[in-house]
């Protein structure tokens, strides 16, 4: 046999070894990640789109219908969304601004309007506003999504909703400044309708518009607390309303469909230029775009893609995969144990050992990352607990009212104004509660960072804060505001937070 021919031979033998490599690993690492999912589904876990959309609304139980008109009509170019008046305006730590005391609404760069001008406005959108009254009857928001489009799907109607709702409170301090409880009331109920309306919406922007609109109810809820006038068969109705409110077990429902979303996002990726070329530049920027000027940047773009199908994509599924599955099982673990702190323990501890082990690999592993899932539970507990907070408070509220005087402990509110004390979803203890002397009460959680401060509202000293919110990440204690004084008024408006 001739040199020329062994070389030839032994050419081919290391080319045939070159592209057989490739292609053996392409499999391994398919194999690999089928398995993970056949593992899922042999635990239960559901993994068809079937499994995990919300079962039809009958037609009567939708409110959308009946709102759809009020939420095309109600503009953000309002004294409702854009100088709103102060809703539990926190002014220092562990206290807020009563709103509808004040004599004009004004916020903290001097954008004044009087109530008269507010409540012009209040009464051009009566109608609308009114309409939002039949949810209390329409249980469900069904805006139709179709849930096969994935990450693709449109939700437009989100930010109209947090608009109505900004309006909504609006017209809830105005109607406590025009000394009618019942019509703030009334408004609330409506704010915590659309908000539970929108429970079974799989999206997760739609979970965290919900959270969102949850927060500004319970601002809200606070300045009704503040009116000496509200009747107790009011009161009742919303603790109710706020009784009935979830959010762990929404965001659970939202990962399972999550999950299948990303498996058919990761097909589709697969089979597609065009999908893959979208996600691509808009994770890594401009230089990275297809529509650069360059033609290296375009062969690279396309040497990118084959690269990923062949050697990135299965690890990017898998590693995805594997991160959505944690914070599912935290989700879980928190609707059982109501405790976030050994829930957070659980995240940063699985999270920690994936990414040691998965080291650092190039691809669209950020796209998939279960992150921002992590972040929405946390949101989600942080809501919880604002909602058992609000529970008890407006117990506190009706106690007071029957009695005179606040309960010495929390037990007293049992049986008649609640069935249990509820628990603080930060470490799974009741509430923590103390009547001081002057006649206010201190309520409060012992935040994210799990210790009980004494329910001090304060931040760490090597931490600085512009923000006062009660429900601060950074505060030592989530404390429920009690009213501040004229004079700590005066000083938040002489030196306003940056």
């Amino acid at each position: 046999m001739s040199r020329r021919r062994k070389i030839l031979i032994i050419a081919g033998i290391v080319l045939g070894v070159a592209i057989l490599i490739p292609v053996i690993r392409h499999y391994q690492l398919r194999a690999a990640t089928e398995a993970y999912i056949a593992q899922l589904k042999a635990q239960g876990e559901p993994m068809e789109l079937a499994q995990v959309i919300p079962q039809p609304v009958p037609p009567e139980q939708n409110g959308v219908p009946f709102i759809t008109n009020a939420l095309a009509d109600l503009e953000y170019d309002s004294i409702a969304v854009t100088n709103a008046p102060p809703a539990m305006c926190m002014v220092v730590p562990g206290k807020a601004m009563v709103g509808w005391q004040q004599s004009d609404i004004t916020d903290i760069q001097w954008a004044t309007n009087t109530w008269e001008e507010l409540g012009r406005e209040l009464t051009a959108v009566n109608n609308d506003l009114v309409s939002f009254q039949s949810l209390t009857n329409h249980p469900v928001l069904d805006f139709g999504l179709d849930y096969q489009k994935g990450f693709d799907m449109p939700v437009p109607y989100l930010m109209s909703l947090k608009r109505s709702v900004q309006w909504l409170s609006a017209s809830v301090l105005y109607n406590l400044h025009q000394g009618e409880p019942k019509d703030a009331c009334a408004d609330v109920r409506v704010m915590l309708a659309i908000v539970k309306g929108e429970t079974d919406e799989r999206t997760l922007i739609s979970q965290l518009v919900r959270i969102a609109l949850a927060s500004i109810s319970a601002n809200a809820t606070w300045e009704i607390l503040q009116d000496p006038k509200a009747s107790d068969s009011d009161l009742a109705q919303l603790q109710r309303d706020w009784q009935s409110m979830e959010f762990v077990s929404p965001l659970e429902q939202t990962m399972l469909l999550e999950r299948v979303s990303n498996l058919h996002e990761f097909e589709q990726i697969r089979e597609s230029s065009e999908k893959f070329d979208k996600l691509w530049g808009y994770f890594y920027g401009p230089k990275a775009s297809l529509t650069s000027d360059s033609k290296r940047s375009l062969f690279l773009r396309k040497w990118d893609e084959i690269r990923w199908r062949w050697f990135w994509s299965y690890p990017d599924e898998l590693y995805g995969l594997q991160e959505l599955q944690v914070v599912i099982e935290a989700a879980r673990m928190a609707e059982t144990n109501r405790s976030f702190q050994s829930t957070e323990l659980f995240l940063n501890t699985n999270f920690t050992q994936r990414n040691r082990k998965q080291g650092s690999v190039d691809g669209l592993r950020g796209v998939f990352s279960a992150n921002g899932s992590g972040a929405a539970l946390r949101k989600a507990a942080r809501a919880q607990t604002a909602r058992n907070v609000i529970v008890t408070a407006i117990a506190l509220k009706r106690y007071e009212l029957e009695h005179q005087q606040l309960p010495n402990t929390l037990d007293e509110l049992i049986p008649e104004f609640l069935k249990s004390i509820p628990t603080d979803y930060m470490d799974g203890q009741p509430l923590r509660y103390r009547r001081n002397g002057d006649g206010t009460f201190l309520l409060y959680s012992v935040g994210e960072n799990g210790l009980d401060d004494g329910g001090n509202p304060a931040f760490p000293k090597y931490v600085q804060s512009s923000s006062y919110y009660w429900q601060n990440p950074q505060a030592l204690d989530w404390v429920w505001p009690q009213p501040a004084s004229p004079a700590e008024i005066l000083n938040y408006y002489a030196h306003p937070p940056k």
